[in-house]
């Protein structure tokens, strides 16, 4: 395994000896790369230098027993030069090495850079950071002691965190931000009041965000409930100890509309319209597959409502022999042979059974074309597809009333 490098930048100027310093250690020299390759010891100094005048530098560290590898790079000037500055950095790193950058010497846009190489390296390249350390000016105590910016950097993963709960439904890597916040505050001993809610809260948002990838609308309303709980204790810990969770926070409270414990399914009629809000909420997120297969079992279970089943409505057993009554009316519109069930003639009974039916031949069929990805002679595109899935939500509607007439979906 490769020992740690650090990648620095050739300052201009005149070099004046200074006591710098990491923790309680200190080393006095002219040159920060000469301090920070005691202090820290890398295995090599890549210095970056843009004006040959300053290749000195270099020169002064091998002359003090210090591995160099010098790495030329262009001022900056224009956006043509700052690729190249980004390129250069980045080609000279090995993948899943472990690097530190220092940029005290760095000046105009090389923090910057260094910023953006060191989030695409540790992102792109699994290169371990070690650090983005500086050395300011001396303060008044006359040290230069060096101050470490990757904590900072972890910015960019609350971001990503956030982003991916609101826009993909994905709070698996929220849910491991949060946890290792809470277990760190726990273990510093600073806060006489910390966090004990935001972790058991980011778990039930990763269990739903999983059951409706997963399209486990029980699982799904369950967790919802859950998470919206104690949202106001919630919004207190996020507010002193992560408000850059705000925005998923905002996104909770919008989970009251699908949230449901599992008792509510006594009340059929209430839970049934919860987990089409469920399907629209999956059709929003771009979940289609997810939405169609959903839908397709939200009308068995509503026309189990509408045959009094719906005591029996996780009865996997009758789900299928409704489902094949479904199929059968299907058949018998065409004119063509089908096994009756059970509950066959209960469904020609009722005046709009045609109706329901070809809502059910619509999602079946795309259901079905989704379930054996492609697999068939049939001409659909992509978009197509999309589309279709895009628009099943007002015949789901539509089947809902032809079973609960009574009912509204709000």
């Amino acid at each position: 395994m490769n020992q740690m490098r650090c990648i620095s930048f050739a300052g201009p100027g005149r070099f004046i000896k200074k006591r710098y310093c990491r923790d309680t250690i200190c080393i006095e020299t002219e040159l920060v790369q000469e301090a920070i390759f005691h202090l820290y010891e890398p295995e090599e100094i890549i210095i970056c230098l843009s004006d040959p005048s300053a290749a000195g530098i270099a020169s002064d560290l091998e002359g003090r027993n210090i591995p160099i590898q010098k790495l030329w790079i262009p001022f900056g000037t224009d956006e043509p030069q700052l690729w190249e500055i980004f390129s250069t950095i980045c080609g000279a790193v090995k993948d899943n090495e472990e690097i530190l950058f220092d940029i005290t010497a760095g000046c105009h846009s090389l923090p910057f850079m260094t910023f953006l190489a060191a989030s695409y390296l540790r992102s792109v390249r699994h290169v371990t950071l070690a650090g983005v350390i500086y050395a300011p000016v001396t303060g008044d105590d006359g040290f230069c002691r060096f101050v470490d910016l990757k904590p900072m950097m972890g910015i960019l993963d609350w971001i990503a965190g956030v982003k991916a709960v609101t826009n993909y439904v994905d709070a698996e890597p929220m849910y491991s931000l949060v946890k290792d916040l809470q277990g760190n505050i726990h273990r510093s001993g600073d806060h006489p009041e910390p966090p004990v809610r935001l972790t058991s809260w980011a778990s039930l948002l990763w269990q739903f965000s999983d059951a409706v990838r997963l399209a486990r609308p029980v699982d799904a309303m369950y967790a919802a409930s859950g998470a919206i709980h104690d949202i106001d204790g919630i919004n207190e810990e996020l507010l002193r100890f992560a408000p850059s969770l705000i925005p998923v926070l905002a996104a909770t409270r919008d989970l009251s509309d699908l949230a449901a414990e599992p008792e509510m399914a006594q009340n059929m009629g209430e839970y049934v319209r919860k987990q089409i809000r469920l399907i629209g909420f999956q059709l929003d997120k771009g979940l289609f597959l997810q939405a169609v297969t959903l839908g397709r079992e939200v009308l068995i279970t509503l026309l189990m409502i509408r045959m009094n089943l719906d005591a029996e409505w996780r009865d996997a057993d009758i789900r299928h022999e409704v489902s094949r009554t479904l199929t059968g009316g299907s058949l018998a519109m065409q004119n063509r042979p089908y096994e009756k069930t059970r509950y066959s003639d209960d469904l020609i009974r009722y005046d709009d059974w045609k109706e329901m039916v070809l809502i059910w031949t619509r999602i079946s069929d795309l259901r079905n074309n989704l379930a054996h990805c492609g697999m068939n002679q049939r001409d659909d595109s992509v978009r197509s597809i999309r589309k279709r899935a895009s628009d099943i939500l007002p015949d789901i509607e539509r089947f809902y009333h032809l079973c609960l007439p009574e009912k509204k979906i709000r």
